[in-house]
């Protein structure tokens, strides 16, 4: 059984994190291939979250992750248009109030915004101006963002007030 996470922010809310939910490419992965470290933190993550991966496919490597099932990650392929809608009804599904959302792009923001906490990645792709301003938190590194879920305790320290 999983455990999730029960956070009480000072100041800024208390929240309960169920699912985290990725956007793949410009956050999880560049040019479609997971970077560097991010293989290891997902399947340290699937221990105490529900992981999905949602993305267009762009650079067709969707099939190269299947592999991720077999540690309970999940991935899920959009159609190429109106992604900011899909991932809005994606987390409207699982319910955004238990989802912590990871993004970069336009098509982020609404799930960004709308999800209990919103974390935007200034990747190697960098990230757009509507992504930054509807997170929560923002980290240059998808690396640090993960593991500041394996040790919540910076989260608490970023996002009090």
């Amino acid at each position: 059984m999983k455990s999730y996470l029960k956070l009480d922010i000072p100041f800024f809310k208390s929240i309960e994190i169920r699912n985290l939910v990725f956007d793949l490419n410009g956050t999880l992965a560049k040019d479609g291939l997971l970077l560097d470290g991010v293989e290891d933190r997902l399947k340290e993550l699937a221990k105490i979250f529900d992981i999905y991966i949602l993305t267009a496919d762009t650079n067709n490597t969707i099939a190269s992750l299947s592999y991720l099932n077999e540690f309970d990650i999940k991935t899920a392929r959009l159609e190429s248009s109106r992604g900011d809608i899909q991932k809005l009804r994606f987390i409207e599904e699982l319910g955004p109030y238990y989802c912590a959302t990871f993004g970069n792009g336009g098509n982020d923001v609404l799930m960004l915004k709308n999800a209990c906490l919103g974390v935007c990645i200034i990747g190697l792709e960098g990230a757009s101006f509507d992504a930054i301003e509807a997170s929560d938190i923002i980290f240059f590194d998808i690396n640090d963002a993960l593991d500041a879920f394996l040790k919540p305790t910076r989260l608490i320290a970023s996002l009090r007030r």
